[in-house]
């Protein structure tokens, strides 16, 4: 039974929920985003305001393994009801990956809109593979020190309660 265990799913950009603080606490409506403004240059020239460069993005951002974790049960699992667990390795290494991969931006200079993402896409790749080489040796540092003080992040702990299994049939 695959499961990627993750601690957060975070989402960077303005909500279709920022007008209704309480729409944000109803959870059976998915939220959601477009970019945000994050950036804005202006100069005021006594009752003019010139907007020389604005930047505008977005993201979402996961915290979670990076490969789902296999957790198998046989029937001495189930019969004894052992608990398994699994938790989450890769902290950074999926924060920055994600962060890079899911990335939105558009800049406009003296009015003049200019989308950003698809040059990004280009260098995307590298960067990824950049950040994994410096993140994945800080990920398996924090992980063992936090399991050297019984410390785990994102875990989830799987009890199998029963299985049933039919009777074998053919089927043309």
């Amino acid at each position: 039974m695959p499961h990627v265990p993750g601690l957060a799913s975070l989402h960077l950009g303005a909500s279709d929920a920022d007008n209704s603080p309480s729409a944000f606490a109803d959870f059976s409506n998915p939220q959601s985003f477009q970019n945000a403004e994050i950036a804005q240059v202006s100069v005021k020239l006594l009752f003019l305001t010139l907007n020389l460069i604005g930047v505008n993005g977005s993201a979402a951002v996961e915290i979670a393994n990076n490969d789902p974790t296999i957790l198998t049960f046989n029937s001495t699992d189930i019969a004894s009801k052992t608990i398994k667990n699994a938790s989450t390795k890769n902290l950074t290494q999926s924060l920055t990956t994600s962060l890079v991969n899911n990335l939105s931006l558009s800049v406009s200079a003296l009015g003049l809109g200019l989308d950003v993402t698809a040059l990004l896409g280009t260098v995307k790749p590298a960067v990824v593979a950049l950040l994994n080489g410096v993140t994945a040796p800080v990920d398996e540092l924090v992980h063992n020190v936090l399991g050297a003080l019984g410390v785990r992040v994102g875990e989830a702990d799987v009890r199998v309660m029963g299985a049933t299994c039919g009777r074998s049939v053919l089927v043309q």
